[in-house]
């Protein structure tokens, strides 16, 4: 009797040790996800056309990270260990915005920060990004400083704040939450690219 017992007691031990190392196999998957520019067409630029380097910009430390974060109820910040960013943001932030700004200004070269290419640059565009999320019904919203500066810092575009948003096609997913964060670069780049002919930089 004692003997059956503890055969059934190592049978259900043993049972227990292969439950517990299947749930150890069979964590769940990451997914990555990147920003993406808003057209991959850049023109050809002349010799001798302007030179304009994007950033740098600073951020908040929160976004600093590889998981996607978003905002919760109130003051919560919720960090997505399952859905992380396929590069560091603050470079797919520079990247995505230099390549927009290159495709909307033919008679200018645009380059992102930090450059391997060694480059006299005529302009700088720095500033700060101080809300880059998406809240809980899945809009994106960028707030922004930013102005324009030349190589010496003397400024040739005063500080300005902006706003822009996007509501993702599907809340809580985070592929749209990335193309809805894809669209408000793409509509940052669009404010800055009519700045930039305005003051008529790119000529």
């Amino acid at each position: 009797m004692k003997t059956d017992i503890m055969n059934r007691f190592f049978r259900y031990l043993v049972a227990l040790c292969f439950l517990v190392l299947a749930g150890c196999g069979s964590s769940p998957a990451v997914h990555y996800y990147a920003l993406e520019s808003a057209g991959e067409y850049v023109a050809e630029d002349d010799e001798g056309s302007p030179v304009m380097a994007v950033g740098a910009f600073r951020m908040p430390e929160y976004l600093n990270r590889s998981q996607l974060v978003s905002r919760g109820l109130g003051a919560e910040i919720v960090v997505d260990d399952l859905n992380r960013w396929a590069e560091p943001l603050d470079d797919a932030i520079h990247r995505v915005l230099a390549t927009n700004l290159d495709t909307l200004l033919d008679s200018m070269v645009v380059i992102a920060y930090p450059s391997t290419v060694v480059a006299h640059t005529d302009y700088r565009l720095i500033g700060r990004i101080d809300h880059f999320i998406s809240d809980p019904n899945g809009i994106v919203v960028l707030r922004v400083q930013w102005g324009i500066a030349d190589p010496n810092g003397a400024v040739v575009l005063p500080a300005k704040r902006a706003s822009f948003q996007s509501q993702a096609a599907k809340p809580g997913d985070p592929g749209s939450i990335a193309q809805a964060m894809s669209d408000v670069l793409a509509q940052f780049g669009s404010a800055i690219a009519a700045e930039v002919n305005s003051m008529d930089l790119a000529n």
